[in-house]
């Protein structure tokens, strides 16, 4: 007996679509407004600090809007790991990536600078840890920076930091 290749195809696809959908619901929607609440490590706050976030995300990109004292950088990632444009909140163009690691979401940025004007170039990596409270009220931004051109390899000019933000 010969089963019709269409009886054999819809259940496949109802498959692989409540697989898709069950992989999307894994991840944490980062969507809402947040303000800056505290800090630890380099990311100590003067008190008259202020910043916050406006997040965008959609199944396939994070748009990421910061407000530092006034001042906004917005930034859009593809959320399959692939690279594209980057700009810090110095103006210094980049390239950013975002991925999923479980139900964190991870930002590499990769920016180069050139600090003195006759010195040479830097590159600047930041890695920020993104994780939501489970009650989506608190956001944790765990950030390092490395220097993966640097004279002196392995050496951490700057400390790892925490930004705690709340949902608005």
């Amino acid at each position: 007996m010969r089963i019709p290749a269409a009886a054999i195809s819809v259940p496949l696809v109802v498959v692989l679509f409540a697989s898709s959908a069950s992989v999307a619901a894994d991840r944490t929607d980062f969507s809402g407004t947040y303000t800056l609440r505290g800090g630890k490590g380099a990311s100590k706050l003067n008190k008259r600090d202020s910043s916050t976030l406006r997040v965008i995300q959609t199944e396939a990109t994070i748009e990421i809007a910061k407000a530092v004292e006034g001042k906004q950088n917005v930034n859009r990632f593809q959320l399959d790991g692939s690279e594209g444009e980057y700009n810090n909140s110095g103006g210094q163009k980049g390239v950013g990536k975002a991925r999923f690691k479980g139900k964190t979401l991870v930002l590499d940025t990769l920016v180069t600078a050139r600090p003195l004007p006759a010195g040479p170039d830097i590159q600047i990596h930041t890695r920020e840890r993104w994780e939501l409270s489970s009650d989506s009220k608190t956001l944790t931004i765990r950030s390092d920076v490395d220097f993966p051109n640097s004279l002196v390899p392995d050496f951490q000019l700057i400390q790892p930091w925490s930004e705690v933000y709340t949902r608005n």
